[in-house]
């Protein structure tokens, strides 16, 4: 069990770790208005976010489903004129990888402005999770419909989740299950279910992959409407034997089967503590969590809610010991500095160069963060994308226009009184950047910095410290 925070160990440390942990991170007003709730109430806040507009992007073509079946009728219309075809399908691949483009860009403006980020981070770890890729879906508004179903269920129940994804059509598709036949059932889905999703090796058997993959055929899509269907004439309706019990069961039986599994909630609960409380959590949190899992029927927000109330939470051992993903670094920094996400097509580049493009995870296990995020490429590309967000293109008149930028409006977060106060000015920034003093070594190398280009405060000055302080390795962690 969890020790609940005292109220009277609230502080503006821990709601700054709360806002960076649980979202993006927060400007200092933000984490300052956080800070004025009791601990409970700040968590509340975060759980269960006032409404808002929701910015589906109706408007956007990869909202609406398409008539694949029409399509592909038109292309075998198509066999007996080569040319046509390839210009064809040429079109329609150009099209989808446009579609692609402005969906990422579209959620990692949701992270960038959302009310409710606790929601958005949920469905950044279930992404993670849930692992599906787009170079083999192949389709927006699949990627963006399971992108909708963990935002709408992700801090529900897992029970529920769990079998909504085994009937997305973006899952189906990444692990075949929509070919898996009666006389031929594909096991990839059975296999990285239990593997990946729930339970973890060792849990189970060989047989009871081969098992429980007969159970989800008949899985379809439907292509006209691009929606989930049920085939019977190729569901396998012979009897089971899967993890000790016998019967006929059906997909939705062997899910109810896996989470009664004592791996399962100890399987989730790792996960869930690796994302939010540290890399390798310690065995009595995970511990903790996983009996809250248990006792609450799996439902994720009374187990996020314990989580965030706990001491454990607030520990010397998780504050800023966490290395920013790719997401959060962009985010984060963005939120940090209060400006706007890069142009789309240099937001995406910089979270391909830094091992976390949204979308496409390299494969079915997700991305292993931790230390894997950083090496010497990404953390060379880390100091040079944070000094362009910071000043942009200033200084180059003639960069194309898919570079420009402005430089950060520095009047909105550095007090024109303090550019010659040096103390008081690392100590302003720092509070915004760490959300905590720098130690008296990184304070000594910045205090020196400003000597060297004194009596010079002017903006550039500004912005050079700005990146020298989002250089270290502090401004790393989270």
């Amino acid at each position: 069990m969890l020790t609940p925070l005292p109220v009277q160990k609230w502080s503006f440390e821990n709601a700054a770790h709360l806002l960076n942990r649980a979202g993006f991170g927060g400007t200092p007003d933000e984490i300052e208005t956080l800070h004025q709730l009791d601990p409970e109430a700040a968590v509340e806040g975060l759980l269960h976010p006032p409404n808002a507009p929701e910015e589906l992007g109706e408007s956007r073509s990869w909202t609406e489903p398409e008539n694949l079946r029409s399509q592909l009728l038109k292309l075998g219309q198509l066999k007996g004129n080569p040319a046509e075809m390839r210009k064809t399908l040429d079109a329609m691949e150009i099209a989808q990888r446009d579609e692609m483009i402005d969906l990422r860009n579209w959620w990692l403006g949701r992270m960038r402005s959302t009310p409710a980020p606790l929601v958005e981070k949920m469905t950044l770890f279930w992404h993670g999770h849930f692992a599906t890729g787009a170079p083999k879906v192949r389709n927006a508004y699949w990627m963006w419909r399971q992108n909708e179903t963990f935002r709408r269920y992700g801090l529900g129940n897992f029970k529920t989740l769990l079998r909504k994804i085994s009937r997305d059509p973006a899952m189906m598709i990444y692990l075949d299950v929509a070919q898996s036949r009666k006389e031929h059932p594909n096991e990839n889905w059975a296999r990285e279910l239990m593997e990946l999703f729930t339970l973890g090796i060792g849990h189970y058997s060989e047989e009871d992959i081969r098992e429980s993959a007969r159970a989800f055929t008949g899985y379809r899509i439907n292509l006209t409407n691009q929606q989930f269907r049920f085939e019977p004439g190729q569901e396998d309706t012979g009897w089971k034997k899967f993890l000790g019990h016998r019967g006929n069961f059906s997909g939705d039986d062997i899910l109810d089967l896996i989470v009664e599994q004592p791996a399962c909630p100890e399987w989730i609960s790792r996960k869930l503590c690796r994302f939010f409380v540290a890399d390798e959590p310690s065995p009595s949190i995970v511990d903790a969590v996983a009996n809250s899992l248990q006792q609450e029927n799996f439902e994720i927000r009374p187990v996020l809610q314990e989580l965030f109330r706990s001491a454990e939470f607030y520990s010397d051992r998780v504050v800023r010991m966490q290395i920013k993903s790719p997401v959060q670094f962009l985010i984060q920094s963005c939120r940090l500095l209060e400006t706007t996400l890069p142009p789309r097509a240099i937001a995406q580049t910089a979270l391909q160069r830094m091992g976390q493009f949204i979308f496409a995870p390299p494969n079915v296990k997700g991305w292993d963060g931790g230390k894997s995020w950083i090496s010497t490429s990404s953390l060379f590309f880390r100091d040079n994308f944070a000094n362009y967000l910071i000043a942009g293109t200033a200084g180059h008149p003639n960069a194309p226009a898919a570079l420009r930028r402005t430089p950060v409006d520095l009047a909105r977060i550095i007090p024109a009184e303090l550019r010659d106060k040096p103390g008081e000015l690392i100590a302003h920034l720092a509070r915004r950047l760490f959300q905590t003093q720098p130690n008296e070594n990184q304070t000594q190398i910045f205090l020196a910095y400003l000597q060297r280009r004194a009596p010079d405060r002017g903006d550039e000055t500004m912005r050079r410290l700005l990146h020298l302080m989002m250089s270290t390795p502090q401004y790393q962690l989270t």
